[in-house]
Order: C-alpha cells, then sequence, then structure tokens
C-alpha cells in the first residue's frame, strides 16, 4: 500500500488508514471461498437437467435389462448343456461306469472334457483328473480359507489361470501334520521360515487364500450381502469387515422371528437366553468341554422353535465344544434340526440358529480366553443365522468379554427364562452407528420441508426391516420411508450406487413401520431424495413428494 501511494507522487498525503496495517485475510481461506462459489454455480447449472430425469422409467429399465439377462443367460446355459449332452452321452455312461469301478478315471475324464467344460471337484480327488499342465483354461477355488496350501497345488498346476475365492475372517483349514514335522520338512527342503511367512506359505499358520493374496494381485471384495437379516450381519460387519459390507438382505422373503418371550411384539431377531447359574465340565476322558445346564436349556428352546416355526424352516444348533455338540445331539433327537460344532456349519446356513458358547465364570481361563478369541469362529457362527440367531448362556459371563463375543451380547434383547422379560424390563441392545453431521444436517432441512406442508407424524432415524432408514412419516396413503442419497463416497461407481440405492428402496415396500412417531403400518412408498435436491431448495424438492 505505500508503495502505491509513493508512486502517485511527492504531494500525496502519506498517513494511510489503520486498516492497512491489519494482517490479510489468508489466500486458503479465500479458495475455500471461491471453490464453494463454484460449486454452488455448477450445481444452479445443472439442476434444470438433473429435473428432467425420469427416475422411476430408470429404475424400471434397470429392472428389466437384470430379468432379461437373467432370463437370456438360463436360456443359453440350458442350450449349451442339451448340445454337449447329446454329444458326449455315450462318453457321459462311459465315465459313470469308470467312476462306478474305479479306474480308468484319467481316461475318460480326458475324453468327456472336449464336451464337457465345466467340472466340479473336491481337492481329494484331484486325483481323478489326468495330471497334464495347464489341463484347464481357469480353475476356480473356493472356500480358499479352508484350503491347505498343499491341497491346492495339484490344481494350480493343471491351470492356464486361476480365481481364488475365500474369507480370511472365516475358519482356516485343520492342519493334517504337527509343527515340528512341518518344521522338519523345512528343513530338509533348506527354507527358513522368515521366507516362508514372508510369502504366506507356512502350512500351519497360512492358507491358500492367504498365500495367493500375498503373491497374486489385489483381492477383491464381494461387498454385496443377502444372506442374513441386517441386524445380524451388521454384529461382524463393523468388527470383521470395518463396516465395508453393503447389506441387502431382503427380509420379506424370511421366516419370521419367534417371540419366545411372549410379549405379543415384534420378535427379537437376536435374542439371548440367559443362563446364570450354568457350570461348564470337561468332557468324557477329560477332553472338550461342556455346560449340562446350557444343553438343558437349548433343549428346550429347540422345542419351542419347532412348534411355532413352518415344517419348512430350518434349525440349527451350533457349540465351539465337540463334548457339548454329543450333548446336545443326544438331547435335542429330531431330524429338523442339525447340531454341530462350528467347523461342520462353514459354508452352511440355517433360519434360526441356536448359540452354545458353553464358557462361564468356572470355565478355565486359558479355556475361556480361547473361545472368546476365536473372531473366526464368532463370525461363521454368527453368520450362519439368516432369520434369527438365540444364544444360550451366562450373559453377564459374556457381557465382561471383549471382542465379537461381548458385541453380541450388547446387541441381544436379554431373556431370562425364569419369566419373561417384556421390552419395558429388558436392556436395550446397543444402537448401530448414528446419521453423520452432514445427513443430519440434510434430514433436517427436509423434516423442515415437511412440516412445512403440514407433515409432522414422522421418526427420526428409523430402523425398518433391520435398515436404518433416514426419516419415516405418515401420509394420507400410508407411511413413507425417506432415504437421504449424499451421493457416493470418492472413488466409488456411481451407476453401482444408484443400482444399490433403488435396490434398498425396493427392500422396504410392505415391511411393518412406524410406532415411534409415524403412525404403526406398512411401508406404502420409498423415496430416495438426492441431496442436491434439498440443498437446491423447497421448489425443488416439492415433485417428489406431490
Amino acid at each position: 500500500m505505500k508503495a502505491f501511494v509513493s508512486a502517485a507522487g511527492p504531494g500525496v498525503a502519506t498517513q494511510l488508514p489503520a486498516w492497512t496495517g491489519e494482517r490479510p485475510v489468508m489466500s486458503d481461506l479465500l479458495n475455500k471461498l471461491a471453490d464453494v462459489t463454484g460449486l454452488e454455480r455448477q450445481m444452479r447449472e445443472l439442476t434444470p437437467a438433473q429435473l428432467t430425469y425420469d427416475e422411476e422409467a430408470i429404475r424400471q429399465a434397470r429392472a428389466g435389462c437384470a430379468t432379461a439377462r437373467a432370463e437370456l443367460s438360463a436360456e443359453l446355459c440350458a442350450a449349451l448343456s442339451a448340445e454337449a449332452l447329446s454329444r458326449g452321452r455315450s462318453l457321459l455312461d462311459q465315465r459313470l461306469q469308470t467312476l462306478r469301478q474305479r479306474k480308468g478315471t484319467q481316461r475318460s475324464q480326458l475324453n468327456l472334457l472336449r464336451h464337457l467344460k465345466g467340472w466340479a471337484i473336491t481337492t481329494h480327488a484331484v486325483r481323478q483328473l489326468k495330471p497334464d499342465a495347464k489341463l484347464f483354461d481357469l480353475v476356480v477355488i473356493d472356500e480358499a480359507s479352508q484350503c491347505s496350501i498343499a491341497s491346492v497345488l495339484p490344481l494350480l498346476f493343471r491351470a492356464r489361470r486361476a480365481l481364488i475365492i475365500g474369507d480370511p475372517m472365516q475358519l482356516s483349514h485343520i492342519p493334517g501334520i504337527s509343527p515340528e514335522q512341518e518344521r522338519q520338512a523345512r528343513v530338509r527342503a533348506e527354507l527358513s521360515a522368515a521366507w516362508l511367512e514372508d510369502r504366506r506359505l507356512a502350512y500351519h499358520v497360512h492358507s491358500s487364500y492367504h498365500a495367493a493374496a500375498q503373491n497374486g494381485e489385489a483381492a477383491l471384495l464381494l461387498d454385496e450381502h443377502y444372506r442374513c437379516h441386517p441386524e445380524i450381519a451388521d454384529v461382524v460387519n463393523g468388527h470383521c469387515y470395518s463396516g465395508a459390507l453393503e447389506i441387502m438382505t431382503d427380509v420379506r422373503g424370511q421366516v419370521p422371528a419367534v417371540d419366545l418371550m411372549d410379549t405379543g411384539e415384534t420378535a427379537p431377531v437376536l435374542a439371548w437366553a440367559n443362563v446364570p447359574s450354568s457350570e461348564s465340565a470337561q468332557g468324557p476322558g477329560g477332553k472338550s468341554w461342556h455346560n449340562p445346564s446350557e444343553a438343558a436349556a437349548v433343549a428346550g428352546i429347540v422345542r419351542e422353535l419347532l412348534h411355532h416355526l413352518p415344517r419348512t424352516a430350518t434349525v440349527g444348533v451350533v457349540t465351539p465344544f465337540r463334548a457339548q455338540k454329543d450333548a446336545l445331539e443326544r438331547m435335542v433327537g429330531s431330524d429338523r434340526v442339525r447340531v454341530g460344532t462350528v467347523h461342520a456349519f462353514q459354508g452352511g446356513q440355517r433360519d434360526v440358529m441356536v448359540l452354545s458358547p458353553v464358557a462361564t465364570a468356572n470355565t478355565p481361563p486359558r479355556t475361556a480366553h480361547w473361545v472368546a478369541s476365536q473372531v473366526n469362529l464368532w463370525n461363521v457362527a454368527i453368520t450362519r443365522a439368516k432369520s434369527q440367531l438365540i444364544t444360550v448362556g451366562n450373559h453377564g459371563y459374556w457381557q465382561q468379554q471383549t471382542g465379537l463375543p461381548h458385541l453380541l451380547s450388547s446387541r441381544s434383547v436379554l431373556w431370562n427364562r425364569a419369566r419373561a422379560v417384556g421390552p419395558h424390563q429388558a436392556p436395550m441392545p446397543e444402537p448401530g452407528p448414528r446419521q453423520d453431521p452432514d445427513r443430519r444436517d440434510l434430514t433436517d432441512t427436509l423434516q423442515q420441508f415437511l412440516a412445512s406442508r403440514g407433515i409432522v407424524e414422522l421418526e427420526r432415524d428409523a430402523i425398518i426391516g433391520g435398515q436404518r432408514i433416514d426419516l419415516l412419516f405418515t401420509a394420507p396413503e400410508g407411511n413413507t420411508a425417506v432415504l437421504v442419497d449424499a451421493g457416493p463416497l470418492p472413488g466409488r461407481d456411481p451407476a453401482r450406487h444408484l443400482r444399490l440405492m433403488h435396490q434398498r428402496t425396493d427392500l422396504l415396500i410392505g415391511l411393518p413401520s412406524g410406532g415411534r412417531g409415524a403412525k404403526a403400518g406398512s411401508v406404502e412408498r420409498v423415496l430416495r431424495v438426492p441431496a442436491w435436491r434439498i440443498l437446491a431448495g423447497p421448489n425443488v424438492l416439492a415433485p417428489l413428494f406431490d
């Protein structure tokens, strides 16, 4: 400023105002203001074009495309299969004969390979295939976390390319040799433990999934989950998968949860039958562990489930201890119920699962710590249940643990077997994650808009069918659920994001809702409200609600 005044000539007064000595506004603040102004200008320019899009037409077109693709794919598979069978019928008969006779299997498989392009086989039966390198263009190894590295090598030898599918957060393979035998083999092969560990090739520690993930390309997470009720899947989603799973289960097709508490209200998806005075004991021969009181409670609950559930419903009883499994098999005694250890249920599922953890206050610390720390075991046990998971055990004991056991006990509705605990008496499960501040501000603005239209019967952050909804309000035509769409996260595919949002809205129609602000009733309409419409003002919002 002084230089500017001096340039005007010697006759100009040099007394400057006080504000010229103040610190100027930082450039980064001005840059941020310019960015906000630019974004607002861009939004104003794009809004008219966005208003012309018919979202319902886009949704119907996507659904029609998916249906047509599925039908054409099924038709193509049927045609190719029929053609292959017609050409290779005699060779297929020869294959069946060689399998029965258990000789000539490699030759018959090679002859049939020209006609049947897809083969399914276990790792234990690979010797039936001719040991030719690159026999298959592609080998897909499923449940790779349960396959040892050695067991998949014969398959990889026969493959040009390999696709490895597995979940490192589920159960691993059971080693067939001792650690000492592995050490001796490593010494004979002149390999160091560090070399094997660096490549995730240590037999006892790592599975074929770990080896592939370490030495292959970056792993792709299959993040769309369609099996478990959202309340069940949410228990493991944050703890095991960092909240990355998109839980898209349609609960309308699931077996309804059973109201064991006989409260007359909605049955809890996650329930805990408390057995506070139970004691654990070692099994026959001092091996494994069992809990008689817990087993008796499980048997009683299973009888109630079988009485209330449809005949077609499936029930499973799972426990981490073989001794408890043996006791439960004797006590349950029903063809409709499968009883097993967690390993027996890997890859399986049941409509309702009953979990018996066995450990309690008198369990030796070493055994109790082993049970509580087995994240993979708890993950598998929890996610075998499709519509309801009932845990039977000492609730207070497991509340003192950490990790998944504590989380499950906190999320489950407590049922005291001595007397049914009503909802007003039972401790409420810990809530899941709430709205972030940005979504909360958007929902505030949307609520103000609805209030201006006379809509006051509403709920914020409601749960419908296990899905968290931003707003639920009652209108003359029924209850309407609102999903505020803030757009895809950075780096995510916008088209996939829109597909999942549309799919999520479809999951809510017809589900029971309300009772905590909105009127109780089924969801008649679901609206996806993009954030830009909320920010653009009432005139842009109004068409969605007319």
